[in-house]
C-alpha cells in the first residue's frame, strides 16, 4: 500500500471520514438496511464464520450480533476504526490487518465473507488480489457479498468515485460481474440495494420517486444503445458462490 493511503486510513474517521459520517449515527438504522438486503442471502445456521472485510466502524458486525450469528470477524486497516469498534465491544473480534495480511493462511474456512464499500478503494490489480484470496478464503459452499456504489446513477457516481480520496475504480453491474466471472465465482447476482429505510411512509413516497427516476434513466440509457444496463440505483450488491448450487 502507498505511504499516502497508510497516512489516510491510520486516522480514517478523523481524517475526512467523519465529515461525511455522523459519529453518532444510529447503528439500528444500518441494520435495517442490512436486514432488507443482506438477511435473504445469509445462511439460516447462526453458527456459520462470517468474516466482514473492511468493517469500518463495526455496523455490519452489529448486525450480525443482533441477529442471533455467534461467530463473527471483522478486519480493518485503520487502527482508529479497530479502536472505535473495541471501545463499543471489547470482546469483538476484530484485527487491525490488510485484507491480504489477514487472508494469508485461511482456507476453506468462511461460510460469509461481506466486502462492503471497500472494493473501489482498490486498484484493479489490489482487486484482483484480494477476490482471489477472498474465494481461497471462503468454504465451497459459502457466499461472497459484496456492495459498491454504482457508476450507472448519474446523481451519485461522481460523488460515489470522488468523495474519499481514496478511491481508485467505479464499477457497474456489468463490470462486477465481469471481474466475479475472472476471478472464479460462480452463481452470480448483481441486485441494486434499497437505500429506504426510514419513516414508513418517507420510504414509500422516495421509493416511487426514485422508481421513476430510474425507469426514466434505463430509457434514456437505450436511447443512447446501453440496453445491457437494467441497475440504477445508488448502490450494487454483488451476490456470489464459490461453487455452483
Amino acid at each position: 500500500m502507498s505511504n499516502w493511503k497508510e497516512r489516510v486510513y491510520a486516522l480514517y474517521m478523523s481524517n475526512g471520514f467523519a465529515d461525511t459520517h455522523n459519529m453518532k449515527k444510529d447503528f439500528e438504522l444500518h441494520s435495517r438496511y442490512f436486514k432488507k438486503n443482506y438477511l435473504k442471502y445469509m445462511p439460516k445456521d447462526k453458527s456459520k464464520r462470517i468474516l466482514d472485510l473492511g468493517c469500518g466502524m463495526g455496523q455490519f458486525l452489529y448486525f450480525c450480533h443482533k441477529y442471533g450469528y455467534k461467530d463473527c470477524t471483522g478486519v480493518d486497516v485503520s487502527k482508529e476504526n479497530i479502536e472505535f469498534i473495541k471501545r463499543k465491544n471489547e470482546n469483538a473480534q476484530v484485527y487491525n490487518l490488510s485484507i491480504i495480511d489477514f487472508l494469508d493462511d485461511k482456507e476453506d474456512y468462511y461460510d460469509v465473507i461481506v466486502l462492503n464499500d471497500v472494493i473501489e478503494h482498490l486498484t484493479k490489480e489490489e482487486a484482483f488480489d484480494v477476490l482471489d484470496a477472498v474465494i481461497q478464503a471462503m468454504r465451497k459452499d459459502g457466499v461472497f457479498l459484496l456492495k459498491t456504489p454504482n457508476m450507472v446513477n448519474p446523481f451519485v457516481s461522481t460523488a460515489g468515485r470522488y468523495i474519499d480520496i481514496t478511491h481508485e475504480v467505479g464499477f457497474t453491474e456489468i463490470s462486477m460481474k465481469q471481474m466475479l466471472r475472472a476471478t472464479g465465482f460462480k452463481n452470480i447476482v448483481i441486485v441494486g440495494t434499497d437505500i429506504y429505510v426510514l419513516n414508513p411512509l418517507i420510504s414509500i413516497v422516495t421509493k416511487m420517486l426514485s422508481k421513476i427516476i430510474n425507469l426514466v434513466l434505463y430509457i434514456l440509457s437505450m436511447l443512447y444503445g446501453r440496453t445491457s444496463l437494467k441497475i440504477f440505483e445508488k448502490d450494487i450488491l454483488a451476490v456470489a458462490y464459490k461453487e455452483k448450487g
